[in-house]
């Protein structure tokens, strides 16, 4: 685990679908999948990253008012036991990687997307739910230091927990919390390109 001060990197945020984004509707308070939006409190599509993620037009890259961002890559794995061996066998099961941003409130977007599109959009284009995954399963999000120009990207992020810190004498803070089992990968750009295949889900 490794925790920063938002001071101390920039974060961004796209869907997995190549030219779909995720907006607040403005018919009712929910979140719907719309067209190549760039503007506006939208979670962006993927293309939207091309060449560099942080540079976009939305309120989200990078993230704003970020306070702290903890990271945490793992491994699950499994102990197998074979007759006749005294040590066990550590087998890797799975990646599992943990994102955290804490950061002030400023549109009630990531509320609703907590409550109707925490897993993305689908391949029709319709916000997805508990089901199979597929290659636009998830968000994805790039991690840049930035004194550096070393960038993380988790892909396939699904939008697990979600709170807000409320204060009488304080400003609103938001919490979101980001996992996925997929692979992370480490470059010098945030990685633009869409799934090949779904080998890594």
């Amino acid at each position: 685990m490794v925790y920063f001060l938002g001071r101390d990197v920039k974060v961004a945020i796209c869907t997995e679908d190549a030219d779909k984004c995720v907006e607040i509707s403005s018919a009712t308070p929910d979140v719907a999948a719309v067209g190549t939006a760039t503007t506006g409190d939208i979670i962006e599509f993927l293309w939207a990253a091309d060449g560099n993620a942080f540079d976009g037009g939305s309120l989200h890259n990078p993230f704003t008012d970020v306070t702290g961002v903890d990271l945490t890559l793992g491994k699950v794995d499994e102990d197998i036991a074979y007759m006749g061996q005294r040590t066990a066998l550590k087998a890797e099961i799975k990646n599992e990687t943990t994102l955290v941003i804490t950061k002030k409130r400023n549109s009630a977007l990531f509320n609703h997307v907590f409550n109707n599109a925490r897993h993305g959009i689908k391949a029709d284009n319709t916000l997805a739910g508990n089901e199979q995954p597929t290659l636009q399963y998830g968000y994805r999000l790039a991690v840049q230091l930035k004194e550096s120009e070393e960038v993380i990207t988790l892909r396939n992020c699904v939008l697990a927990d979600y709170t807000v810190a409320l204060g009488a004498d304080s400003v609103q803070e938001e919490t979101l919390t980001f996992i996925s089992y997929t692979d992370p990968l480490i470059d010098t750009a945030a990685v633009s390109a869409d799934n090949a295949d779904a080998s890594h889900l």
